[in-house]
């Protein structure tokens, strides 16, 4: 019997079959990987788009996240600081490219905030060091994760229940006293009949105020008030337990090349 992609995620492709997203899965992701020298900032065409090289998947070099009321959108403007995706093996001979993802920083933010402490730290033994993942989560830097999913099937409460689930576990690691409610805002926003397909795409971003916005298909559909939320969902990338450790290796050398250059 054969069995169709469609088949296999119309059984498999719920909020169980996608715990991975929690961190505790620790299968290889994709990542193109480079060796240790400043050159990603170098090979990128600035005009263009950066590929995530197993899905094929394109991420915007700038992203500018621009807000209403502002007209200066470089104020805005992160750069792309590394990519990956996401690989679920749904039966034992098959994988599923989930999404890809792509990481964003605001360069001048991290020159502000940590350019200090870390420009004179060869930024090769820089991405090694747990405490410089710990500021870029502490400190009011803004960042973007861009997911883009992959695949069709995927229903927009499954997306909500995995991230509530690794949100839930990351907010009590922080602080076992945490009331929850900053997650509950969260959720409810995903309770709209948004269609999700492949090319989907889902930003979480967060300001330097502390707000957790999130965009769907590149629409609004909400913001959250809460710097413990905004850290617990930059943590599932860049944290002591991230969903991609070759990712978050990559993204550590790209943000400290830019604290090179502060």
């Amino acid at each position: 019997m054969i069995i169709s992609s469609g088949d296999v995620l119309s059984v498999q492709l719920d909020s169980s079959a996608m715990e991975s997203q929690s961190g505790d899965d620790h299968r290889p992701c994709e990542v193109d990987h480079r060796g240790c020298d400043n050159s990603f900032f170098q090979n990128l065409n600035w005009s263009r788009h950066a590929v995530e090289p197993r899905t094929g998947i394109e991420f915007p070099t700038i992203l500018d996240n621009l807000i209403a009321g502002e007209r200066n959108s470089s104020f805005t403007s992160e750069v792309l600081v590394g990519t990956g995706s996401r690989i679920m093996k749904i039966i034992r001979i098959k994988s599923l490219k989930v999404y890809a993802f792509g990481f964003y920083v605001h360069p001048f933010d991290v020159c502000r905030k940590l350019g200090w402490k870390y420009a004179s730290v060869p930024f090769c033994e820089l991405n090694k060091q747990q405490d410089f993942y710990q500021d870029l989560l502490r400190e009011d830097i803004s960042m973007t994760v861009r997911l883009v999913v992959s695949c069709n099937g995927i229903k927009i409460n499954t997306v909500r229940d995995v991230f509530e689930k690794s949100l839930r576990a990351r907010l009590f690691k922080a602080n076992p006293d945490t009331d929850y409610h900053c997650l509950e805002t969260f959720g409810s926003m995903f309770s709209q009949d948004i269609p999700i397909h492949a090319g989907t795409t889902i930003n979480f971003r967060r300001t330097t105020d502390g707000h957790l916005i999130t965009e769907i298909g590149g629409n609004h559909i909400g913001a959250v008030q809460s710097r413990e939320l905004c850290r617990a969902i930059f943590d599932m990338y860049i944290g002591d337990v991230p969903i991609c450790e070759e990712t978050k290796e990559e993204i550590g050398k790209n943000v400290a090349s830019i604290i090179r250059g502060c």
